[in-house]
């Protein structure tokens, strides 16, 4: 599997009420502190950060540190599933980290996994867009494989308090997307596991 910086859609979403850049105290890391060390320090919960994983990456010039980790969330019942989180921290000018909230992978008969983080052109203008590709365990009785899902978001301009999902254009690349086989039936096979067949068809769609 194709995977660039190795690692159902919420908008990326700023956290707390006023903008990032204008609040002060933003988070730094400590004297000699690793970026990983800080980037779990400051976005995940202590019981999580055994599982969580950090990609830095550079995102239309701008340094930033995803974060993913696994969280086990109350469910209606008494029942619990455990969900996969994505949070970005965006270094400032300053040198503090504002974090914001990427998007959600919800337990779907397994647990989410973050495949791939990547930039496109995926608009007119020439910033690049965040690709989030996840995938799904699938095992029940007559199906077996795995589910991706791509999700799309728009560049992060320099003025805005959030980041806006692209719904219409991450259906696009959803219609097809379990790699399974099926009992008594042809394999089932997804158009977009690899961030290449996403980007390849980005520039199909004139991106």
């Amino acid at each position: 599997m194709n995977k660039v910086c190795m690692r159902l859609a919420l908008p990326l979403v700023l956290l707390g009420s006023a903008p990032a850049w204008a609040q002060p105290g933003l988070p730094t890391p400590g004297p000699g502190e690793h970026l990983e060390d800080f980037a779990r320090r400051v976005a995940v919960p202590p019981a999580s950060r055994e599982s969580s994983l950090v990609t830095p990456v550079t995102w239309n010039g701008q340094p930033f540190l995803f974060v993913d980790y696994s969280i086990v969330q109350p469910i209606p019942g008494g029942e619990q599933e455990e969900d996969r989180e994505l949070v970005a921290l965006e270094k400032m000018p300053g040198g503090g980290y504002r974090q914001r909230k990427v998007t959600t992978g919800e337990e779907e008969g397994g647990t989410a996994k973050i495949e791939a983080i990547a930039f496109a052109n995926a608009d007119k203008d020439p910033a690049k867009e965040l690709i989030v590709l996840l995938s799904w365990p699938v095992q029940h009785a007559d199906v077996s494989g795995t589910l991706y899902e791509v999700r799309i978001f728009d560049d992060v301009p320099p003025d805005a308090a959030q980041v806006t999902y692209l719904k219409s254009l991450s259906a696009h690349f959803n219609r097809h997307s379990c790699e399974c086989d099926r009992d008594g039936e042809k394999p089932e096979h997804a158009d977009f596991k690899t961030v290449a067949a996403i980007k390849r068809e980005l520039a199909k769609m004139g991106f």
